[in-house]
Order: structure tokens, then sequence, then C-alpha cells
């Protein structure tokens, strides 16, 4: 019987077993967790002819809401350039509709127009965080090293460090606070939209296998 948890169903789909050892090792330290470690023949080769119909479905989603999906719900199955071909779309995607959104947005510096974007990006960040409960990183002193992106700082931080961008740390509230939420809401919303499609072919799929 197929899950039916459409966020499982929507990694089990994607996962093709064949991630490197490499790119496990990297998902450990930045997951801070045990994932699984096969290279060939996995999990995910296991299960692909059963989730078929799922990644079917996936792939018919619209460009943004498989983007958002899978930066969201396959983090751990897919390959690091798929992965960041996902969270890239996923973001444009909502910087896009932000931009269409917001009555000011045409008369923003050049500057800053370019910077959502990078915004978009840790939002992407901040909704994968909070969907799946990951917890905080630590450094060697035991403070917080930004990882939730719970708080201005921490936005920023990861901007600076993680994405190389100059973005200006001060009047983060007047310059990025009501963007920061349209972005995530804009993420959100395409996820859903991906959730409800995935949720309905597994409820067909349910019933499917309880017929036959």
């Amino acid at each position: 019987m197929v899950t039916n948890d459409p966020r499982q169903a929507w990694a089990l789909a994607r996962d093709d077993g064949l991630r490197s050892q490499s790119e496990v090792t990297r998902e450990q330290q930045e997951l801070g967790v045990m994932v699984d470690t096969s290279v060939r023949g996995g999990q995910g080769a296991a299960v692909g002819v059963e989730y078929g119909r799922v990644l079917h479905c996936i792939e018919a989603l619209p460009i943004p809401a498989k983007a958002v999906g899978d930066a969201l719900n396959a983090r751990g199955v897919l390959n690091a350039r798929a992965l960041e071909q996902a969270q890239s779309l996923g973001a444009l995607s909502a910087a896009q509709m932000v931009g269409r959104r917001m009555p000011g947005y045409p008369r923003w510096k050049p500057e800053k127009q370019r910077m959502l974007y990078y915004v978009a990006l840790a939002a992407m960040e901040r909704a994968w965080v909070e969907l799946h409960a990951i917890p905080e990183a630590l450094d060697s002193k035991g403070n917080p090293e930004g990882r939730a992106l719970d708080r201005p700082w921490k936005v920023q931080k990861h901007i600076r460090a993680r994405l190389g961008q100059p973005i200006e740390a001060k009047n983060w509230g007047q310059n990025w606070g009501d963007v920061w939420k349209m972005l995530l809401d804009a993420i959100y919303e395409q996820d859903a939209a991906g959730q409800d499609v995935i949720e309905r072919c597994v409820a067909d799929m349910r019933e499917w296998q309880k017929a036959s």
C-alpha cells in the first residue's frame, strides 16, 4: 500500500536511488541528521515503479509548483544539481509573484530588484525549515548559527555567507519585512497547489489498490 502522506509520496517518487556518496555526506552535515547512505539501487530504485503515477502527476504540474515542491519535499533524494535548479526556479517564481503584487515594485532601485531573488532563495530555505522542523545548528560555543532563519540577522547572514550577496543589514523591517512575508506566502501558495494535486493522486492510487 502506498503512503497516504503526499510529501512522503513526492519524495519517494523523486528518489531514483542514484545519489553519490559525496552528496549524502554533504546532506548529513547540512541537515545535522543521518540520511540514507545507499549509492545505487537504494530505496528509490525499489519503489520507483510503485510511485510512477505520482511522478507523472509531479511532472504535469506547472513549473512554479513543481519547482517549489521539489525544493521543499525532495531535498534528501534529488542530486545536488537538480535541487539547486528547483530552488532557483522556485525562488524566481516567488520573486516574480511578489513583484506583480507589490504596487511600489516598479519604483525599486535595480539593486533591490536584483536582491529580491536572493531574499526569495532565503525564504525557500525558511519554508523548508518550517515544514520539516529542521533544528537550529549551534557553533562550537553553543550559539545559534542561523540555519532556522527565524530572525532578520539570520536571514541576512544566510544571504551574505551562503549566497554571497552583500545585502544591506540596516532597516530590515522597512526594506524587507513585508516582502519577506509576501515571499513566504507565495512559496506556500505554490506548495499548496502541488500538494493538492499529489494528495488526489495518492488517494486515487490507494482506491485502485483496494479494488485490485
